[in-house]
């Protein structure tokens, strides 16, 4: 599982490299664009899961509502 665990955090922070770039330099892109896009996905599919511990789902739902 830590294996599993290193490697979404791993996604999630390339994914997240160049939304973070595009919002801090006020330049938005192509590519943080489709990075937010995916990390949508990825909530979502937290959101929906029924394995999700209901704390954590309560912290997608308020962190990203969708």
């Amino acid at each position: 599982m830590s294996k599993v665990a290193n490697a979404l955090y791993e996604v999630v922070n390339a994914l997240g490299r160049p939304v973070l770039d595009a919002v801090s330099s006020g330049q938005p892109n192509d590519e943080a664009c489709d990075s937010w896009v995916a990390l949508l996905l990825i909530a979502q599919h937290w959101r929906d899961s029924p394995d999700l511990p209901v704390d954590l789902k309560a912290l997608v739902d308020g962190a990203l509502p969708l």
